[in-house]
């Protein structure tokens, strides 16, 4: 009993000092604070809270993209390395990701994205011409499902896994790793989706339950899920 009570303990430490730089839930029912993108392509886009997850969505022809980022210091990240956490649930896109050390609508800065229409989990880089995947894999992805995702961006090391269920199911292993110097500021984070057709097509991405946190090598109870668990 006393080595059960012991373990517990260390792991309640160490989530409640986990160096948690910013974080959203929703639940206030706002995204208050968040920068989202409303000119050009994205001029028809819309951002609302609905039943405690943040829904960026757009419509029209051709390519209808929406964006929303925000930091820790006045919508800025306060340093360039840093571990994101969130659920994304991609309902009608092409793609569906989360961006690190980025701004919208100048096309920098990296993403974590998922892409449901062809199995692809993938990191890109934002260029004046769009997205460019840097490295990506191939596994099941589906529409209306809930996934948990990190992102980390650490000096030139790139890092996203993905995983079903609660938050503390984050597998230890990274699923995709690779290296850029590309973009080496701060930045901001955020989200970032779009879905493209010569007919009228519809965007719809669901975000939830985001934290941003100093980076993290190895698995362990620093996601904003966790520390609310622990937190007693």
């Amino acid at each position: 009993m006393r080595i059960i009570l012991t373990t517990i303990l260390l792991i309640t430490s160490f989530a409640v000092n986990a160096d948690v730089l910013f974080e959203d839930d929703f639940s206030d029912g706002d995204a208050v604070g968040w920068l989202e993108w409303t000119s050009g392509y994205a001029a028809n886009a819309q951002y609302n809270v609905i039943s405690e997850e943040y829904v960026l969505s757009n419509g029209g022809t051709g390519w209808i993209p929406a964006a929303s980022h925000n930091g820790d210091q006045s919508g800025m990240m306060s340093t360039p390395d840093y571990s994101i956490v969130a659920q994304v649930t991609p309902v009608s896109c092409f793609r569906a990701g989360i961006l690190a050390r980025g701004y919208i609508p100048s096309f920098t800065g990296y993403l974590l994205v998922i892409i449901p229409s062809t199995n692809t989990f993938g990191i890109s880089r934002l260029t004046s011409s769009g997205p460019e995947s840097i490295t990506s894999l191939t596994m099941p992805l589906y529409y209306n499902q809930t996934y948990w995702v990190r992102f980390q961006v650490e000096g030139t090391a790139i890092s996203g896994k993905i995983w079903q269920g609660a938050a503390d199911d984050e597998p230890a292993d990274w699923q995709l790793t690779c290296s850029n110097s590309q973009y080496t500021s701060a930045g901001r984070m955020g989200f970032f989706c779009c879905n493209f057709g010569t007919e009228k097509a519809v965007l719809n991405v669901r975000y939830d339950n985001v934290s941003i946190s100093s980076p993290t090598t190895s698995l362990n109870s620093s996601t904003w899920a966790s520390i609310k668990s622990f937190s007693i």
